[in-house]
């Protein structure tokens, strides 16, 4: 199990959030008007390099500051 865990860490390195990325969310939460968990998870993956992140729970379509958002039930 634990050559598992290395294995998945080594495909799915953890980022943790740099300061900048809380401004990033606060400046996303007043703009757009989204929930605080969608700034914060947007905010990240912007400042990590993600381009597309799949959601349905957001705007299909949507570009995010270079995040593309894509419901993978409407794509």
């Amino acid at each position: 199990m634990t050559n598992d865990i290395q294995s998945f860490r080594g495909i799915f390195p953890i980022k943790t959030p740099r300061a900048v990325v809380f401004d990033h969310v606060l400046e996303l939460y007043e703009r757009f008007s989204l929930s605080h968990w969608d700034s914060l998870l947007l905010a990240a993956c912007a400042d990590a390099g993600v381009t597309r992140l799949y959601s349905e729970d957001m705007q299909h379509g949507a570009d995010i500051d270079g995040v593309k958002i894509i419901n993978p039930f409407k794509a």
